[in-house]
């Protein structure tokens, strides 16, 4: 059985070396790499800590999971799980709670193409730019701590796995299975944590209830907590600030008796002498945008030069795959 890894905000120190926000990819990576470091780590996450077998699996239990943030303010509960960011020029799906977007994203692990260092070089640093292959041991790590793996040949077969073959040999274009960070073997993982092998249930993007999809709640967040971060929940960012040579992270967090209603929310700090930011592209921004507010001397730029990651949505009916 998976157990719980996030404590009760009473247990939070006044003092950490690190404070990192989020607990996605970014920040799950970073919580990792200072507690392996031995350093004195503490992890604030804006959502709820779940485990699988409690993510939503109906409409009904998804509707109480649903927030958005609009112009006109938020609409539905600030914990939960579906995030919708609704503007006029772009939206946004994000995740809430332990884990981040990991937990309602597909999971597939593919590589940065090269060719993006020569077509945007003023975007890169130049390291990078100068040998793109510097990153290749980074990546290599990532996906070992993620066990990302393309889809097994032993498993059954895919309807939409076999369209999209046909299709790519009707367009001469190469075909592979790419990788995924879900396991395909039940096992105890080098965490700690229990996992099954996937069942195939298709719940991967509402939270995989067995257990199965590498989320960072399998790996980075548990390897964080085992060498002595301090993981909380229901912390939400407002803004940081310096003070004299630490930084001081303010947010809100539940009363004693937490309740849907951010009413009963109370403002809360904790002293850092780094801070990283690791609550997507666009919590982080957010958060530094409200930082520049309070007087944290930022640069223009922020926020500025956004642009969607270009996913597409489609649906089809009646398209059974011929057998």
């Amino acid at each position: 059985m998976i157990k719980a890894i996030s404590r009760p905000l009473t247990q939070l120190k006044a003092e950490y070396t690190v404070v990192v926000i989020g607990s996605g990819y970014g920040a799950g990576v970073a919580a990792s790499r200072m507690a392996r470091a031995g350093q004195s780590v503490c992890v604030l996450e804006r959502g709820r800590e779940l485990l699988p077998g409690q993510y939503p699996n109906d409409l009904s239990s998804a509707t109480g999971q649903m927030q958005a943030d609009t112009s006109r303010g938020r609409i539905g509960s600030p914990y939960g799980m579906f995030n919708v960011h609704v503007n006029p020029d772009m939206m946004a799906f994000v995740g809430c709670g332990l884990g981040g977007t990991s937990l309602i994203n597909a999971n597939v692990a593919l590589e940065m193409d090269e060719r993006l260092f020569t077509y945007t070089p003023r975007q890169w640093p130049k390291e990078f730019r100068d040998d793109p292959d510097v990153l290749k041991s980074h990546v290599d790590r990532a996906r070992g701590m993620l066990d990302a793996k393309a889809y097994p040949i032993k498993f059954p077969k895919l309807g939409k796995l076999d369209a999209l073959e046909s299709s790519a040999k009707l367009m001469k274009q190469p075909f592979y299975r790419p990788p995924i960070c879900v396991n395909f073997e039940a096992q105890v993982n080098p965490f700690g944590v229990p996992q099954v092998a996937c069942t195939l249930c298709g719940d991967c993007c509402s939270g995989c209830n067995d257990g199965a999809k590498n989320t960072t709640l399998m790996n980075y967040l548990p390897d964080a907590s085992n060498h002595g971060a301090e993981i909380f929940c229901q912390a939400r960012v407002s803004h940081v600030a310096r003070e004299g040579k630490l930084w001081r992270v303010f947010f809100m967090g539940p009363s004693a008796d937490p309740s849907e209603s951010t009413s009963q929310d109370v403002p809360m700090s904790v002293m850092a002498a780094i801070v990283i930011l690791g609550a997507g592209s666009l919590g982080s921004t957010e958060i530094l945008l409200r930082s520049r507010d309070q007087g944290l001397p930022l640069s223009t730029q922020l926020g500025q030069r956004f642009s969607g990651n270009g996913d597409v949505l489609g649906f089809g009916y009646n398209n059974h795959w011929p057998t």
